[in-house]
């Protein structure tokens, strides 16, 4: 979904959603268990949003200490 997200920007509820809950479980608001039962979104989502931000966060900080 995040990788979705970002190569169209398509900003849907269910989009607004997990990213809430990724947020809520990256600032220990909440816990996974938590936040996919408020936020409706099933855990695996969330679990794949926050690994492809990471990898994408990962990819970018690369290449901005590379210089490139």
């Amino acid at each position: 979904m995040f990788k979705q997200y970002m190569t169209t920007g398509e900003l849907n509820p269910e989009v607004q959603a997990t990213m809430k809950a990724a947020n809520d479980i990256a600032n220990g608001v909440l816990s996974l268990r938590e936040a996919a039962k408020l936020y409706n979104i099933a855990q695996d989502q969330i679990v794949k949003f926050i690994a492809e931000s990471a990898e994408y966060d990962m990819h970018f900080d690369r290449r901005e200490n590379n210089g490139k």
